[in-house]
């Protein structure tokens, strides 16, 4: 299982369960149900968005492509900044992607999208199937030096 997907797994499952244990805690000492419940309706979604993302995992119901971004321009007053990437064969990409997105041009990036659904005859995955990225680093580690 890729990083990126560990830690959103991770932390889907981690919101749940803290909304459900705090709720349910604080739903028992104030005496209120309706509290109880809705913090237990946040926990079963939760649960069901976490059994969804694994499921996509599990199944391999997604693409990677290894990139190197090339430029990102920032915007001014939007939720998004646009990016572009070129892969090794020649491809290049552009991409829309949120502004909590920190990616640096001249790195190089794997990118990890949602396959696009049979019918829609999409080819390419468009910006809100954007599941997570991670770093790529091409350095080897360095060895031991063994002679003395």
């Amino acid at each position: 299982m890729p990083k990126p997907f560990f830690t959103k797994l991770v932390a889907i499952s981690a919101i749940g369960f803290f909304c459900v244990l705090f709720g349910c805690i604080f739903g028992i000492a104030t005496h209120d149900r309706l509290f109880i419940l809705m913090s237990l309706l946040i926990g079963i979604c939760s649960i069901l968005r976490a059994l969804s993302f694994y499921h996509l995992i599990h199944t391999h119901a997604y693409l990677s492509l290894d990139v190197s971004c090339t430029k990102r321009e920032q915007t001014l007053f939007g939720k998004n900044q646009q990016y572009w990437f070129a892969s090794d064969n020649g491809k290049e990409y552009a991409f829309s992607l949120e502004k909590n997105i920190k990616l640096l041009a001249g790195h190089r990036y794997r990118l990890y999208f949602r396959k696009p659904q049979q019918g829609t005859g999409q080819s390419m995955p468009c910006a809100g199937d954007f599941l997570g990225y991670e770093e790529l680093t091409d350095q080897l580690p360095e060895l031991p030096d063994t002679s003395v």
